[in-house]
Protein backbone atom coordinates (compact mmCIF):
# COMPACT_ATOMS: atom_id res chain seq x y z
CA UNK A 1 0.00 0.00 0.00
CA UNK A 2 1.23 3.33 -1.05
CA UNK A 3 1.51 6.04 1.70
CA UNK A 4 -0.77 8.30 0.40
CA UNK A 5 -3.31 5.55 0.03
CA UNK A 6 -2.87 4.72 3.39
CA UNK A 7 -5.65 6.14 6.13
CA UNK A 8 -4.25 8.45 8.98
CA UNK A 9 -5.20 7.63 12.75
CA UNK A 10 -4.34 9.50 16.06
CA UNK A 11 -4.53 7.90 19.28
CA UNK A 12 -4.64 9.89 22.24
CA UNK A 13 -2.69 8.44 25.32
CA UNK A 14 -0.88 6.04 22.99
CA UNK A 15 2.30 6.11 25.89
CA UNK A 16 1.09 3.36 27.30
CA UNK A 17 -1.90 0.50 28.24
CA UNK A 18 -4.95 0.97 25.47
CA UNK A 19 -3.77 3.34 23.38
CA UNK A 20 0.03 1.95 22.97
CA UNK A 21 -1.26 -1.23 22.33
CA UNK A 22 -3.99 0.36 19.97
CA UNK A 23 -1.48 2.60 18.21
CA UNK A 24 0.74 -0.55 17.07
CA UNK A 25 -1.77 -2.78 15.96
CA UNK A 26 -3.14 -0.08 13.58
CA UNK A 27 0.47 0.71 12.16
CA UNK A 28 0.39 -3.75 11.79
CA UNK A 29 -2.93 -2.77 9.46
CA UNK A 30 -1.46 -0.42 7.10
CA UNK A 31 -2.11 2.99 8.75
CA UNK A 32 -0.37 6.09 9.44
CA UNK A 33 -0.55 6.52 13.21
CA UNK A 34 0.08 9.16 15.22
CA UNK A 35 -0.32 8.94 19.11
CA UNK A 36 -0.24 11.76 21.80
CA UNK A 37 0.85 12.37 25.36
CA UNK A 38 1.98 15.07 27.87
CA UNK A 39 5.49 13.98 27.99
CA UNK A 40 6.12 11.65 24.82
CA UNK A 41 8.92 9.44 23.99
CA UNK A 42 8.88 10.30 20.35
CA UNK A 43 10.23 8.11 18.28
CA UNK A 44 12.10 10.40 15.77
CA UNK A 45 9.58 9.53 13.05
CA UNK A 46 7.23 6.89 11.28
CA UNK A 47 8.86 3.37 11.72
CA UNK A 48 7.07 0.33 11.27
CA UNK A 49 7.01 -0.55 14.80
CA UNK A 50 6.34 3.19 16.43
CA UNK A 51 3.57 5.44 15.96
CA UNK A 52 5.27 9.45 15.27
CA UNK A 53 4.17 10.88 18.75
CA UNK A 54 2.87 14.43 19.39
CA UNK A 55 2.94 16.47 22.50
CA UNK A 56 -0.49 17.43 23.38
CA UNK A 57 -2.41 18.61 26.79
CA UNK A 58 -5.48 17.28 25.77
CA UNK A 59 -7.01 19.67 28.00
CA UNK A 60 -5.67 22.77 26.72
CA UNK A 61 -6.84 23.74 23.57
CA UNK A 62 -4.32 25.45 22.53
CA UNK A 63 -1.89 22.13 22.85
CA UNK A 64 -4.98 20.23 21.07
CA UNK A 65 -4.22 22.66 18.40
CA UNK A 66 -0.72 22.67 17.70
CA UNK A 67 -0.08 18.72 17.68
CA UNK A 68 -3.14 18.42 14.86
CA UNK A 69 -1.55 21.05 12.61
CA UNK A 70 1.30 18.94 13.15
CA UNK A 71 -0.34 16.43 11.78
CA UNK A 72 -2.26 18.04 9.33
CA UNK A 73 0.72 19.65 7.65
CA UNK A 74 2.60 16.40 7.23
CA UNK A 75 -0.76 13.85 6.19
CA UNK A 76 -3.17 16.66 4.85
CA UNK A 77 -6.39 14.13 6.39
CA UNK A 78 -7.16 12.38 9.23
CA UNK A 79 -9.51 9.45 8.81
CA UNK A 80 -9.99 7.67 12.82
CA UNK A 81 -9.70 9.21 15.95
CA UNK A 82 -9.66 7.41 19.39
CA UNK A 83 -9.81 9.23 22.14
CA UNK A 84 -8.06 7.40 24.77
CA UNK A 85 -6.33 9.44 27.27
CA UNK A 86 -7.80 8.77 30.30
CA UNK A 87 -7.19 9.45 34.44
CA UNK A 88 -8.61 6.84 36.68
CA UNK A 89 -9.19 8.78 40.51
CA UNK A 90 -9.64 6.92 42.91
CA UNK A 91 -11.39 7.86 46.92
CA UNK A 92 -14.59 8.86 48.62
CA UNK A 93 -16.33 11.58 47.14
CA UNK A 94 -16.97 13.21 50.29
CA UNK A 95 -13.83 14.21 51.10
CA UNK A 96 -11.73 13.67 48.07
CA UNK A 97 -10.35 16.99 46.64
CA UNK A 98 -12.36 18.61 44.60
CA UNK A 99 -9.13 19.26 42.01
CA UNK A 100 -8.56 15.76 41.82
CA UNK A 101 -12.24 15.29 40.39
CA UNK A 102 -12.14 17.86 38.10
CA UNK A 103 -8.76 17.02 36.94
CA UNK A 104 -10.76 13.87 36.11
CA UNK A 105 -13.41 15.10 34.36
CA UNK A 106 -11.49 17.29 32.22
CA UNK A 107 -9.45 14.51 30.92
CA UNK A 108 -12.04 11.94 30.58
CA UNK A 109 -14.60 14.12 29.44
CA UNK A 110 -13.81 17.24 28.22
CA UNK A 111 -10.46 16.45 26.57
CA UNK A 112 -12.34 14.30 24.34
CA UNK A 113 -14.65 17.25 23.22
CA UNK A 114 -11.70 19.26 22.62
CA UNK A 115 -10.19 16.82 20.16
CA UNK A 116 -13.33 15.82 18.56
CA UNK A 117 -13.98 19.53 18.18
CA UNK A 118 -10.48 19.95 16.06
CA UNK A 119 -10.56 17.19 13.99
CA UNK A 120 -14.29 17.34 13.08
CA UNK A 121 -13.91 20.19 10.93
CA UNK A 122 -11.32 18.30 8.65
CA UNK A 123 -13.20 15.07 8.68
CA UNK A 124 -16.06 17.10 7.16
CA UNK A 125 -14.21 18.70 4.64
CA UNK A 126 -12.80 14.80 2.91
CA UNK A 127 -16.41 13.50 3.36
CA UNK A 128 -16.39 11.51 6.82
CA UNK A 129 -14.18 9.46 9.33
CA UNK A 130 -14.80 7.46 12.46
CA UNK A 131 -14.29 8.99 15.93
CA UNK A 132 -14.11 6.11 18.80
CA UNK A 133 -14.41 7.39 22.57
CA UNK A 134 -13.31 4.63 24.92
CA UNK A 135 -15.48 4.44 27.95
CA UNK A 136 -15.67 2.12 30.55
CA UNK A 137 -18.36 -0.52 32.39
CA UNK A 138 -18.07 2.46 34.83
CA UNK A 139 -19.79 4.78 32.82
CA UNK A 140 -22.74 2.56 32.75
CA UNK A 141 -22.90 2.50 36.59
CA UNK A 142 -21.79 4.37 39.23
CA UNK A 143 -18.72 2.27 41.21
CA UNK A 144 -17.79 2.57 44.81
CA UNK A 145 -15.22 4.85 45.80
CA UNK A 146 -14.59 5.53 42.09
CA UNK A 147 -17.49 8.16 41.80
CA UNK A 148 -15.15 10.55 40.23
CA UNK A 149 -14.27 8.16 37.40
CA UNK A 150 -17.77 6.70 36.61
CA UNK A 151 -19.30 10.40 36.07
CA UNK A 152 -16.29 11.22 33.70
CA UNK A 153 -17.60 8.73 31.96
CA UNK A 154 -21.36 9.25 32.12
CA UNK A 155 -20.30 12.72 30.73
CA UNK A 156 -18.21 10.90 27.78
CA UNK A 157 -21.56 8.43 27.24
CA UNK A 158 -23.76 11.67 26.88
CA UNK A 159 -21.39 13.51 24.76
CA UNK A 160 -20.85 10.77 22.38
CA UNK A 161 -24.77 10.29 22.01
CA UNK A 162 -25.18 13.90 21.32
CA UNK A 163 -21.84 14.23 18.94
CA UNK A 164 -23.23 11.12 17.07
CA UNK A 165 -26.32 12.87 16.41
CA UNK A 166 -24.79 16.02 15.75
CA UNK A 167 -21.83 14.75 12.94
CA UNK A 168 -23.69 11.68 11.20
CA UNK A 169 -24.80 13.38 8.43
CA UNK A 170 -21.44 14.84 8.13
CA UNK A 171 -20.18 10.77 7.28
CA UNK A 172 -18.86 10.77 10.95
CA UNK A 173 -19.40 8.08 12.57
CA UNK A 174 -18.64 8.45 16.33
CA UNK A 175 -18.51 5.06 18.78
CA UNK A 176 -18.72 4.25 22.30
CA UNK A 177 -16.25 1.51 23.82
CA UNK A 178 -16.82 0.38 27.10
CA UNK A 179 -13.76 -2.07 28.08
CA UNK A 180 -14.65 -4.13 31.45
CA UNK A 181 -10.54 -4.28 33.17
CA UNK A 182 -7.74 -4.18 31.43
CA UNK A 183 -4.48 -4.35 32.54
CA UNK A 184 -1.74 -2.47 32.88
CA UNK A 185 -3.30 0.64 32.52
CA UNK A 186 -1.44 2.67 34.95
CA UNK A 187 -3.77 5.50 34.83
CA UNK A 188 -4.37 5.86 38.83
CA UNK A 189 -4.79 8.45 41.19
CA UNK A 190 -5.58 7.89 44.39
CA UNK A 191 -7.19 10.12 47.20
CA UNK A 192 -6.32 8.71 50.05
CA UNK A 193 -9.73 7.49 52.27
CA UNK A 194 -10.40 9.55 55.96
CA UNK A 195 -10.46 6.56 58.64
CA UNK A 196 -13.74 6.02 59.22
CA UNK A 197 -13.96 4.76 55.81
CA UNK A 198 -10.18 2.53 55.55
CA UNK A 199 -11.55 -0.47 55.99
CA UNK A 200 -14.90 -0.78 54.09
CA UNK A 201 -12.12 1.12 51.47
CA UNK A 202 -9.62 -1.59 51.87
CA UNK A 203 -12.08 -4.41 50.81
CA UNK A 204 -13.59 -2.82 48.04
CA UNK A 205 -10.56 -1.40 46.39
CA UNK A 206 -8.79 -4.99 46.69
CA UNK A 207 -11.10 -6.56 44.84
CA UNK A 208 -11.03 -3.81 42.24
CA UNK A 209 -7.19 -3.72 41.72
CA UNK A 210 -7.45 -7.54 41.42
CA UNK A 211 -9.80 -7.59 38.90
CA UNK A 212 -7.72 -4.94 36.86
CA UNK A 213 -4.56 -7.19 37.63
CA UNK A 214 -6.87 -10.42 36.03
CA UNK A 215 -7.96 -7.92 33.14
CA UNK A 216 -8.01 -8.35 29.48
CA UNK A 217 -4.67 -7.92 27.27
CA UNK A 218 -5.24 -4.38 26.02
CA UNK A 219 -3.71 -5.65 22.56
CA UNK A 220 -7.43 -7.28 21.81
CA UNK A 221 -8.58 -3.97 21.47
CA UNK A 222 -7.56 -3.95 18.26
CA UNK A 223 -9.61 -6.48 16.26
CA UNK A 224 -12.74 -4.85 17.83
CA UNK A 225 -11.74 -1.19 16.14
CA UNK A 226 -11.04 -2.58 12.54
CA UNK A 227 -14.80 -4.70 13.19
CA UNK A 228 -16.20 -0.71 13.73
CA UNK A 229 -14.55 0.26 10.75
CA UNK A 230 -15.47 -2.48 8.89
CA UNK A 231 -19.06 -1.61 9.25
CA UNK A 232 -21.35 0.68 7.26
CA UNK A 233 -23.52 1.36 10.32
CA UNK A 234 -21.58 0.55 13.36
CA UNK A 235 -23.64 0.25 16.39
CA UNK A 236 -23.35 3.01 19.18
CA UNK A 237 -21.92 1.12 22.13
CA UNK A 238 -19.64 -1.80 21.84
CA UNK A 239 -18.20 -3.82 25.05
CA UNK A 240 -14.95 -5.18 25.58
CA UNK A 241 -13.91 -7.67 28.26
CA UNK A 242 -14.86 -10.68 30.09
CA UNK A 243 -18.79 -11.75 29.31
CA UNK A 244 -19.93 -10.97 32.59
CA UNK A 245 -18.73 -7.63 32.52
CA UNK A 246 -19.84 -6.94 29.11
CA UNK A 247 -23.00 -7.90 30.63
CA UNK A 248 -23.15 -5.58 33.36
CA UNK A 249 -25.28 -2.57 31.72
CA UNK A 250 -27.92 -4.92 30.42
CA UNK A 251 -27.81 -6.52 34.18
CA UNK A 252 -27.87 -3.29 35.19
CA UNK A 253 -30.78 -2.24 32.99
CA UNK A 254 -33.10 -5.42 33.42
CA UNK A 255 -32.82 -6.10 37.23
CA UNK A 256 -34.71 -4.36 39.98
CA UNK A 257 -32.32 -1.69 40.98
CA UNK A 258 -32.41 -2.60 44.65
CA UNK A 259 -31.66 -6.62 43.65
CA UNK A 260 -28.70 -5.20 41.52
CA UNK A 261 -27.33 -2.83 44.74
CA UNK A 262 -27.08 -5.62 46.69
CA UNK A 263 -25.50 -7.46 44.10
CA UNK A 264 -23.35 -4.85 43.64
CA UNK A 265 -22.67 -4.99 47.64
CA UNK A 266 -21.94 -8.67 47.49
CA UNK A 267 -19.46 -8.52 45.00
CA UNK A 268 -17.38 -6.11 46.68
CA UNK A 269 -17.80 -7.62 49.61
CA UNK A 270 -19.13 -4.67 51.58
Amino acid sequence: MRREEKKVALVTGASKGIGAALAGYLLGQGFVVYGTGRNPQAPGGHTSSAPTMLRMDITDPASVRNALAQLLEKEGRIDLLVNNAGLHVVGVLETMPLSEFEKCWRTNCLGALLVSRAVAPWMKKQGGGHIINISSVGGTLGLPFQGAYSASKFALEGLSESLRAELGSFGIKVVLIQPGDIRHQDCRVESPPPEEYAEVYKKVMRVAWDDEEKGYPPERLGPLIMKILAKKNPKLRYGFGSAFQRAVPTLKRLLPWGLFERALRLYYKF
